[in-house]
């Protein structure tokens, strides 16, 4: 999608993609399920600096392997950006088959140490990592689903996310789609129904204190 007020980071835009991938990994180290993935370096003793370099790693793969999907867009001045497709846009791939891809740049900077306490902690939350659910959820029918955003820092509160995300809901109800994204927190569920999302139901797991809200933004 071209959508207007926003720039679409294309693959060979790394410079973009990086900083594109600090500032959303950054807003993520305080995001419910990166903050249990993570806490499983806690005992080893792992700085908040340390995880904000993983982080920025994690999302960069993220980033780049959806970027030749259309699927990573910025606003001019850098203050927001979200991960975010239309479905049909896939090519019949998967967001799953997507993310099985990332991992390059996450072996780069992490140790054996850190992948394998990550991998394990990953693999004990996949009950509550369900990304796929609104493809099944429309039968394959053509959709936006949002990864991941996120606001800079020191621009919250400028109306930085709603300049975002307002073309991309224009699209939606012009077309007739339905929007659908996860969150993990009670603070983001509000905010989310504030945007016109509602929540379409929740999976829990017994292993954590956390659960999966799964929300949808039906065309208006």
């Amino acid at each position: 999608m071209n959508l207007p007020g926003l720039i679409t980071i294309q693959p060979n835009q790394t410079d973009l993609l990086r900083r594109a991938a600090n500032m959303m990994g950054t807003s993520f180290l305080e995001e419910n399920w990166f903050i249990t993935w993570l806490s499983a370096l806690d005992e080893l003793g792992t700085t908040k600096a340390r995880k904000e370099e993983l982080i920025h790693a994690v999302f960069l793969d993220d980033l780049t392997v959806h970027a030749p999907y259309q699927a990573v867009y910025v606003l001019p001045d850098m203050t927001a950006a979200t991960g975010g497709y239309l479905f049909s846009e896939l090519e019949g791939t998967t967001h799953s088959e997507l993310e099985a891809q990332t991992g390059k740049h996450l072996e780069e900077v992490a140790t054996p140490e850190e992948l394998s306490l990550l991998d394990d902690q990953m693999q004990k939350m996949e009950i509550i990592s369900d990304f796929d659910w609104c493809r099944k959820l429309d039968e394959g029918k053509d959709h936006l689903y949002f990864y991941a955003w996120a606001v800079d820092p020191e621009a919250r509160g400028t109306g930085a996310l709603r300049r975002l995300l307002t073309p991309f809901f224009n699209y939606a109800d012009t077309h007739g789609l339905n929007c659908y994204l996860e969150c993990y927190a009670d603070r983001l569920q509000h905010m989310y129904e504030h945007l016109g999302f509602e929540l379409y139901d929740e999976i829990h797991s017994p292993d954590f204190d956390i659960y999966e809200r799964r929300m949808i933004r039906s065309p208006q």
